[in-house]
């Protein structure tokens, strides 16, 4: 039978009815006849396209990016595409839309590919994958390799006296163990060690649980334990993501008299601290499995100059990588308090 609306005792809004051999039972989701009579109207035209011409014919890219993250995709940067893409067809997205909606964001070719390229080819990869339309046949931008910097441990001391206390645990588990920022903000107490010594990240770039070993600097900077997410922001409260530490670093460095401070980022600490960890241990497979890189090219790009004045300076800031040292090198130890 077709589609007919229903009104509930709540005034919302119900089509039910059956469409080629299909069963339609669900809520328009507006109290508005004249709304949900267009809703109908359009849900039922789509039953008969999908029944003549198949489901890659009027798949949607919302549809898609439905799927795709109740399949475990990355739900990050998907809003912006879903309010631009979302109801249209996914036969009729192409390079040139990608690129025209690209075009209007100010933002790095490397920024681009990571917030539109790269979640919109996982989302078009996986509808292919469910016959909702071909294989995407979609270019990223070239992006000219650039100079990627490290912190020397003057300069991530000088930010740590200038941070308050949550921001300072904060950037000092991420300078001594090199972690995601997105691992360490959904780093929770229940996966920390009842010594502190180890954590367990469960969600990671590479899709595996990694553990990782804290060195004392590490443990020092943890919050007294208690239920729920490890770090918080400064109303205690659940970091809403990386994009929030990052402003509020970028606002500390604004405050008078922290001019001289070195621009940082989240990630910076990540490329910091495998700088220093190769300068002092010049072991890459120590440096894999703390990092969760899976493979030495990667790890390459994180890896910068490392001297042996690096490490010692490294390790006279107590830095230290669970005892793995530079032959000849040895850390000051710090008095007992």
């Amino acid at each position: 039978m077709p589609l007919k609306l229903y009104e509930r005792p709540s005034g919302h809004y119900h089509v039910r009815g059956t469409v080629q051999g299909r069963r339609v039972d669900e809520s328009t989701r507006t109290r508005v006849r004249a709304e949900a009579e267009a809703i109908r109207a359009r849900l039922e035209a789509d039953l008969f396209k999908r029944a003549i011409y198949g489901d890659d014919a009027v798949a949607t890219f919302a549809e898609a990016a439905e799927g795709y993250m109740l399949a475990g995709g990355e739900a990050a940067h998907m809003t912006p595409l879903l309010l631009k893409f979302g109801e249209v067809r996914l036969a009729d997205i192409g390079q040139l839309d990608i690129d025209r909606f690209a075009a209007g964001r100010s933002v790095a070719a490397s920024t681009l590919i990571r917030q539109v390229y790269t979640p919109m080819l996982a989302v078009l990869t996986h509808a292919a994958r469910q016959g909702l339309c071909a294989p995407p046949m979609i270019r990223k931008p070239a992006v000219r390799a650039k100079r990627t910097d490290y912190l020397t441990p003057d300069q991530v001391e000088a930010w740590l006296a200038a941070l308050p206390l949550y921001l300072r645990q904060l950037v000092t588990f991420l300078a001594a163990t090199g972690c995601r920022i997105t691992e360490v903000l959904e780093l929770e107490w229940k996966d920390v060690s009842p010594d502190a010594r180890r954590v367990v990240f469960w969600e990671t770039k590479s899709g595996y649980a990694r553990g990782v070993d804290l060195q004392a600097r590490a443990r020092e900077a943890l919050p007294a334990r208690g239920e729920g997410p490890v770090f918080r922001n400064s109303r205690g409260e659940p970091w809403h993501g990386y994009d929030a530490v990052n402003l509020m670093l970028k606002r500390h460095r604004a405050k008078p008299g922290n001019e001289l401070l070195a621009p940082v980022h989240c990630h910076l600490f990540r490329h910091t601290w495998a700088t220093w960890a190769y300068a002092c241990t010049r072991d890459l497979t120590f440096l894999m499995q703390q990092g969760g890189w899976r493979s030495l090219a990667l790890l390459g790009r994180y890896t910068h100059a490392a001297s042996p004045d690096l490490a010692q300076a490294v390790l006279d800031r107590n830095w230290e990588f669970l005892g793995r040292e530079v032959s000849g090198l040895k850390p000051k130890r710090r008095k007992a308090k």
